[in-house]
């Protein structure tokens, strides 16, 4: 009994210092949980930040996408338009360029006369010459018929000067119809480079004619070169051409033929 009244103090001591270590073990343990779950809790934030971002940057990609979309179905729809004004114009350019055609056989038939026309006036003139004394009522009609080619010759000189004026005006009109002005200058107004094609703001109203090539350039500074596939109203729609591209044409871009 003594002897356990002697050790009861060294093992109470040693149940405190048990005590104490455990309490110790138990705060560490605690502080440690206690700090994963604050790590935890900032790495959800920091997840549910880069969540709503993502989802901001999926609605915006959502709206550009049909705003794509749409700009594509309207210039589909432009298209169909553009090439039934196209169909027009080709039209109106065949028609002027028979009619230039048939103007130059007309031109070329209306020389040929003058210069038949000038060649018998030619042979009566030689023929006067030759006469010396003829009869005076022979030199009288040879008189009228010299006046009357003459005259004759005076009206087919109109005539060619006429067709002449006329033709100009024709060809002028076909090379108004069927090309596209030099240094015409635009904007690129949307780029699909998946499908690589852009929109420029320039059309019919600009006389821009199919296959026309535009240089893009932005800054000053070359981007590349696009070809004309289609022409609307205001509009067209021109493929990029690999070969020439320095960069990715952009909106905004200025264009020139």
């Amino acid at each position: 009994m003594n002897k356990l009244a002697k050790f009861a103090p060294i093992i109470v001591v040693i149940a405190c210092l048990g005590s104490l270590a455990l309490t110790f073990l138990v705060a560490k343990t605690k502080k440690e949980h206690l700090d994963k779950i604050a790590e935890l809790d900032g790495s959800l934030t920091a997840t549910k930040a880069t969540l709503a971002k993502t989802e901001n940057k999926l609605k915006q990609t959502e709206t550009d996408l049909t705003k794509t979309k749409g700009d594509l179905e309207q210039a589909n729809a432009t298209l169909l338009t553009t090439k039934a004004a196209l169909d027009e114009k080709t039209k109106e350019a065949d028609a002027l360029k028979t009619q230039v055609a048939d103007k130059d056989t007309q031109l070329q038939k209306a020389t040929t006369d003058l210069a038949a026309a000038q060649g018998a006036l030619t042979k009566i003139q030689e023929g006067l010459t030759r006469i010396g004394i003829g009869d005076i009522g022979s030199l009288d009609k040879l008189s009228e018929k010299i006046l009357n080619l003459s005259e004759e010759n005076k009206v087919l000189a109109q005539q060619l000067t006429s067709l002449h004026n006329e033709n100009q005006k024709l060809h002028e009109q076909v090379e108004f119809l069927s090309t596209t002005p030099v240094g015409l200058r635009g904007r690129v107004q949307l780029v699909q480079s998946k499908w690589g094609f852009i929109v420029m703001d320039l059309g019919h109203a600009q006389r821009v004619r199919p296959n026309t090539e535009f240089l893009v350039y932005r800054d000053s500074k070359f981007v590349g070169k696009v070809q004309v596939v289609s022409v609307a109203a205001n509009n067209c729609i021109a493929q990029i051409l690999p070969d020439y591209q320095r960069r990715p044409p952009q909106p905004g871009d200025l264009v020139v033929h």
